[in-house]
């Protein structure tokens, strides 16, 4: 199992709206994919307001798949475009491998 892991901050003051963006992104990705995706908050330690968005592929091959469905599905960039008006920056995502 591979897990890919998205982790991205909310400017100050704009937490309320990086949480709806992220559930809109989520929800849409779910409905339209079927592809299970958990977002957590950081409270305590590090930086304030930073999300974290994990979702487990079987391998890379299916990993690389989901990703060219989300680069052609405009209304993943329109959501993805308004979330981005509540972050400090893109999110940084890694890739997981099981060791």
């Amino acid at each position: 199992m591979n897990r890919i892991v998205l982790v991205m901050t909310a400017k100050a003051g704009k937490t309320r709206e990086a949480i709806a963006g992220l559930k809109a992104i989520v929800d849409h990705v779910s409905s339209k994919y079927d592809r299970k995706t958990e977002v957590y908050m950081q409270v305590f330690g590090g930086t304030s307001g930073t999300f974290y968005a994990m979702a487990d592929y079987k391998d890379l091959a299916s990993a690389q798949e989901a990703l060219a469905k989300l680069m052609a599905d405009d209304k993943y960039w329109t959501l993805g475009e308004k979330l981005s008006e509540a972050l400090i920056s893109p999110p940084m995502v890694t890739l997981l491998q099981p060791v």
